[in-house]
């Protein structure tokens, strides 16, 4: 039996909770149904806007083209739902498959709005789709502040090096850092020059929560501070070597941090978002400006989604790009199923907009499974699978990870 969807909670009017986030790997008896920042930025060319607005305030691509969409900690917490639990903790991705339709999100068109479930991937497909705004949700409170402490270290990092020597509690050699030109190897080697400083990883978590509470305007209870100290601290203990964990151990392997943001796309390119400066630059830009909003909620929920269309609706924007990974797995009982098709045909979305799906081969592959993978990434028309849902309801996730795929 696929995991119970949580009770959800109403709250005041028209916010609430979002999606049912999950990893790309459930366990194998699970059934197939399932402060200002340290630097100044040279903005790159495709940079949305210069990385100077408020940190508390969501901001538009141009502030000149729209107002601001209000206060970021009001939005993030309006959007939010109680959080519930899940297989496993979602540190890192555990999808290889990641970059597989690159070429194919790179080519759109920018512009949007992008939402998306779980940790660092959605950086990468940011980059690649260069949207206006982008909602992170996931059913686990957990991610919402592991984003948070993302957005800081974005604040603060001078580099690609310096980003990572972050994250994983190390100094930073400014005077050794590569050039901006530099391939993604070269970032990955300074980040481990010096040596773990368990100080200054204590300083900068600390430095982290306050900033926080006092510029972001999110307030952490004792267990949300508790939470991101033992989140950052398994950074710090595994370094690049951490690995996606199921709560449950499946005894399978998966990819590294490092294997993860060294990967590469299906003709060889390396496309992650810190491969490039101009990759990296843009996600930057973003989260300064506080435009990467973090969502705790359930995809199937009653508030969550519906406040999203709303806030949309509201300000004129329309969704281009919706990364799912493989969360319909878990939503196919019947009255489940029904308010998700519910949900996503109720966002205002471009007449192009995507899903972004991962497929897991647990016995049955996928017809667009690369060689050497376990996953395949695949994209496919919204507006199709709302029309195919509402007229003849899926009970097969393979059906809806393979019906529809753009080639």
């Amino acid at each position: 039996m696929a995991p119970k969807t949580p009770r959800l909670l109403t709250r005041l009017a028209p916010v609430l909770a979002l999606l049912v986030a999950a990893a790309c790997d459930p366990p194998k008896h699970e059934p197939a149904a399932s402060a200002p920042a340290s630097a100044a930025v040279t903005a790159s060319a495709r940079a949305s806007a210069p990385a100077a607005a408020s940190a508390s305030a969501v901001t538009p691509a141009s502030a000149s083209a729209a107002p601001a969409f209000g206060p970021f900690g009001e939005l993030v917490r309006s959007l939010s739902e109680p959080g519930g639990d899940f297989i496993s903790d979602n540190l890192i991705s555990n999808e290889t498959s990641y970059l597989q339709t690159a070429d194919a999100l790179a080519a759109r068109p920018a512009g949007g709005v992008y939402l998306g479930v779980g940790p660092e991937q959605n950086f990468t497909y940011l980059a690649l789709t260069r949207p206006r705004l982008a909602f992170i949700v996931d059913i686990r409170r957990d991610n919402l502040l592991q984003h948070l402490y993302y957005r800081f270290l974005f604040e603060e990092a001078e580099s690609r090096s310096h980003f990572l020597a972050l994250l994983v509690g190390r100094p930073y050699d400014a005077a050794t850092a590569p050039p901006a030109t530099a391939d993604v190897d070269a970032v990955l080697k300074h980040a481990e020059t010096k040596a773990p400083d368990p100080k200054l990883f204590a300083t900068t978590v600390d430095r982290a929560m306050k900033r926080m509470q006092e510029a972001y305007g999110v307030t952490l209870t004792d267990k949300d501070k508790r939470s991101l100290a033992r989140m950052t601290q398994v950074f710090f203990d595994k370094q690049l070597d951490l690995r996606f964990e199921l709560k449950e151990n499946s005894g399978r392997k998966y990819p590294s941090l490092r294997e993860l943001v060294g990967a590469a796309d299906p003709a060889g390119k390396k496309r992650g978002f810190l491969a490039t400066d101009e990759a990296f630059r843009f996600v930057q830009t973003m989260e300064r400006e506080g435009r990467v909003v973090p969502v705790v909620g359930d995809f199937a929920g009653d508030g969550a989604f519906p406040a999203i269309a709303a806030f949309l609706q509201k300000n004129d924007l329309r969704v281009s790009t919706l990364y799912v990974s493989n969360v319909e797995q878990y939503l196919l009982e019947p009255p489940t199923w029904s308010k998700w098709i519910r949900n996503v045909a109720a966002l205002p979305r471009a007449d192009d907009a995507l899903f972004l799906r991962c497929y897991l081969d647990q016995g049955k592959k996928h017809p667009k499974q690369m060689e050497g993978h376990r996953t395949a990434t695949v994209l496919a028309k919204i507006d199709d699978f709302v029309t195919r849902e509402q007229k003849t309801p899926t009970r097969s996730w393979f059906k809806i990870a393979t019906e529809g795929n753009l080639d």
